[in-house]
């Protein structure tokens, strides 16, 4: 069976008028044993080229040219094509469509359209990455509440140089759902229902100044503004401005080096009181051996937030030690003080031909806002680059590779990116992270267990908006800890299998609330051609309902989608 696009155009529009036959067709592809992309025609012989003059052609050469047959010359190279239009026709069967309790469920059919457009650009002056999507959803049954007709995705970063060797500049953007609640339903899977989630929006525009001080030091001098808006979610939108200097010692000299940065960051709030942000530190380090080095530091952090009764200011130190016994593998360590308490870090990596190992931890003062800013989420094209690193050693291809392996295998942008909830407060975070990702063959997997533990600095009352006076110390003291698995199998060429399951405990110290998730999602996905998939998916869902006690939900689907890029 040969698909063609005129063949594919026919069948998407024929398809709108009867949803089902979208499952249907896409099954049949996927299920065929012959199914193959129409072959491209032979690339005809190019001729060798010297100084303007054609060299005498050669038996060798190609044995598809006869002989007296007219050269032919190598065609143009190819101009760059930064868009890329993508297009996605989804069918989904749910039995609880709007994730709601038991007793409560409505099943129905989903018909979901997904226009995107795919950016990629790097240039020696400009680096740019997007993805954009609009997501129409059509239900079979159209009185149900608690569903959405549309959504949108976005996730973009790029970089220019604006004056070389001088004048930088970098951003990102993005739109998203994001979970309202830690407690609640979750977003995995199920795009279409509004329960618990709502549509988080930010960006952020950074440009800084680069200077070398002879053979010294190097310098950097960076303006940051960003903002975010989670519209009439309770979650107060924000706007920050900040500044910040960094000085580096140069590499000239091989045993002793040395960092400073300063910043302060002014945040413009809804809710809160409008706050200030002020941090200096100095970091050294000395060489002892080619492979261990030793670390200490000293500094100040100054928050400005109202807090619980102890300080939000204070000196802070620390000291620990690097190691590198190879290209591979990496181990750094800090113990310390600041001023909320002791402080450490821990940063371990290893990689080898197949797999590569991480282990991190960390005590930061954070916010909702910030972790949007700066995601506490692994990112999975960045876990994998080291992967890819062996046969791709060219970071273009190799971020292009990448970016292949994770639409082919099913992989999300990021591991665990559901751990960030809703609050207006500022919470001391204690994050715990190991990560493994393995690369076979025929076979890939991706494991990230996280423990994580979030303590309110900041009074309640400013929850009151989100949460309401009864359930404002919900997010007091919260305890999340969970695990996500990625499994791919590559069954042909042009098939693939993935599983991804994930399981995440949550639990309020403060009100005893605990809450569990787990998702199981199942597909099958086939490359019909050369910009056109097919992909069969089964999802099982399971987590909670209400913030105040134990109301279990279950959603179970089905879903066929076509995908196509233009």
């Amino acid at each position: 069976m040969t698909i063609t696009t005129a063949k594919l155009a026919g069948a998407i529009a024929r398809a709108y008028a009867r949803p089902l036959a979208v499952p249907l067709a896409v099954g049949a592809l996927l299920l065929a044993p012959g199914a193959h992309a129409a072959a491209p025609p032979d690339e005809l012989p190019t001729a060798p080229v010297t100084e303007g003059i054609l060299a005498p052609w050669t038996p060798q050469e190609s044995n598809a040219r006869a002989a007296g047959a007219p050269r032919v010359a190598a065609p143009p190279p190819r101009m760059e094509r930064w868009f890329t239009p993508t297009f996605e026709v989804r069918e989904t069967w749910s039995d609880n469509v709007a994730l709601r309790g038991e007793g409560f469920e409505r099943s129905s059919l989903v018909t979901e359209l997904v226009p995107g457009l795919r950016l990629r650009h790097k240039s020696p002056r400009l680096v740019l990455s997007a993805l954009a999507e609009f997501h129409y959803f059509k239900m079979s049954d159209n009185d149900i509440p608690g569903t959405r007709r549309s959504s949108r995705y976005l996730r973009s970063e790029g970089k220019a140089v604006l004056v070389d060797d001088l004048l930088y500049l970098d951003g990102n953007a993005a739109i998203r759902n994001q979970a309202i609640s830690a407690f609640a339903q979750s977003t995995d899977g199920n795009d279409y229902a509004t329960a618990n989630r709502t549509e988080v929006r930010s960006w952020r525009l950074s440009p800084y100044l680069v200077h070398r001080f002879g053979s010294a030091a190097t310098g950097e001098l960076r303006y940051t503004r960003d903002a975010i808006d989670a519209g009439n979610s309770g979650l107060g939108n924000t706007t920050g401005n900040a500044l910040s200097l960094r000085l580096n010692s140069a590499k000239r000299n091989q045993h002793f080096g040395w960092a400073f940065d300063a910043s302060r960051q002014d945040i413009d709030e809804e809710v809160r009181n409008d706050a200030t942000i002020k941090t200096a530190n100095l970091n050294l380090t000395y060489k002892l051996s080619r492979t261990l080095n030793v670390l200490g530091g000293i500094g100040y952090d100054d928050y400005d937030y109202q807090s619980l009764g102890g300080a939000n200011a204070g000196k802070s130190w620390n000291v620990g030690y690097g190691w590198t016994p190879s290209g591979r593998t990496s181990v750094q360590m800090t113990v310390g003080h600041r001023y909320y308490g002791p402080s450490r870090t821990l940063s371990a990596l290893h990689r080898s031909r197949h797999t590569v190992w991480s282990i991190k931890y960390d005590d930061v003062v954070s916010t909702t806002r910030a972790n949007f800013l700066i995601p506490s989420a692994v990112d999975t094209a960045a876990l994998l680059d080291g992967l890819f690193l062996p046969n791709y050693p060219d970071p273009v291809e190799r971020a292009a590779a990448v970016a292949a392996y994770i639409r082919a295998t099913g992989l999300p942008p990021s591991l665990a990116d559901s751990i960030n909830f809703f609050s207006n407060r500022y919470m001391l975070q204690k994050q715990l992270r190991a990560t493994m990702a393995y690369r076979g063959a025929r076979s890939g997997a991706v494991v990230s267990l996280f423990h994580l533990r979030r303590d309110a600095l900041s009074v309640r009352e400013s929850d009151s908006v989100l949460l309401g006076n009864s359930l404002n110390t919900l997010n007091d003291n919260v305890k999340q800890q969970g695990i996500e698995a990625t499994l791919s199998y590559r069954l042909s060429a042009r098939t693939n299998l993935s599983l991804i399951a994930n399981v995440t405990d949550n639990e309020s110290l403060t009100t005893a609330l605990k809450s569990r998730s787990n998702a199981l999602r199942v597909s099958a996905r086939h490359q019909l051609g050369a910009r056109t998939a097919g992909t069969l998916e089964l999802r099982h869902i399971k987590g909670n309902t209400s913030l105040q006690f134990a109301s279990p939900y279950t959603e179970n689907a089905i879903s066929a989608s076509l995908s196509m890029q233009l």
